[in-house]
């Protein structure tokens, strides 16, 4: 379970200023936020700290980091534009200290999954909302959190060099979360792509 004291900031804020600043909605009828991840709809409730997917296309009750990352995000969020520069975790602030060992980008499971398939990465990417774009074999950008796009880099495994995946973020990102948040969104994309290679909707 996440922890009360994620939710215990969330009931103290100014919905308005949470709005302003993440870009989520407010719901006043049900003292809820509307937050659009991954392209689904999420509704966040933080008097009862349920966080649940509005129709059959989110999942019903979201796994850990997608909590986690919800709540930093409605949080922390700044009223800020994205820079339209793109870094990899490794060149925010500590970030090279940080994503190592077990904090290490989520990618070795998506690099044995699409090695050698990326016909199935980009059906598992458009199926998570991701929009293709240039870099490495295959790319695409996919819209997380309003403003935490993330990219993620596709290098296919030759007779030379196993499969790489690689997570780019806009330079604005660790502004808005910290870097174990920032963790958490690269889990959510991971789990979002691994589900949508097991159980591909038709």
């Amino acid at each position: 379970m996440v922890h009360q004291e994620l939710w215990n900031a969330l009931r103290t804020m100014n919905p308005a200023e949470v709005c302003r600043c993440s870009l989520a909605c407010f719901d006043r009828g049900k003292g809820s936020y509307l937050l659009k991840i991954l392209n689904r709809d999420y509704q966040i409730l933080p008097e009862s700290s349920v966080i649940q997917g509005v129709d059959s296309s989110a999942p019903h009750s979201p796994g850990f980091y997608l909590q986690v990352a919800v709540l930093n995000y409605l949080i922390y969020a700044k009223d800020i534009p994205l820079s339209g520069n793109w870094v990899n975790e490794k060149q925010f602030p500590t970030g090279a200290i940080f994503f190592r060992g077990p904090h290490e980008m989520p990618a070795k499971k998506l690099e044995q999954i699409f090695s050698q398939n990326s016909e199935g990465f980009c059906f598992a990417s458009h199926s998570c909302g991701g929009t293709k774009v240039d870099g490495g074999d295959v790319a695409f950008e996919f819209p997380v959190f309003p403003r935490i796009p993330v990219r993620l880099i596709l290098w296919m495994a030759d007779e030379e060099f196993s499969a790489r995946v690689s997570y780019l973020f806009d330079r604005t990102a660790n502004i808005h979360l910290q870097l174990d948040a920032l963790y958490a969104v690269g889990k959510v994309v991971e789990a979002a792509l691994l589900e949508a290679a097991v159980h591909p909707k038709s």
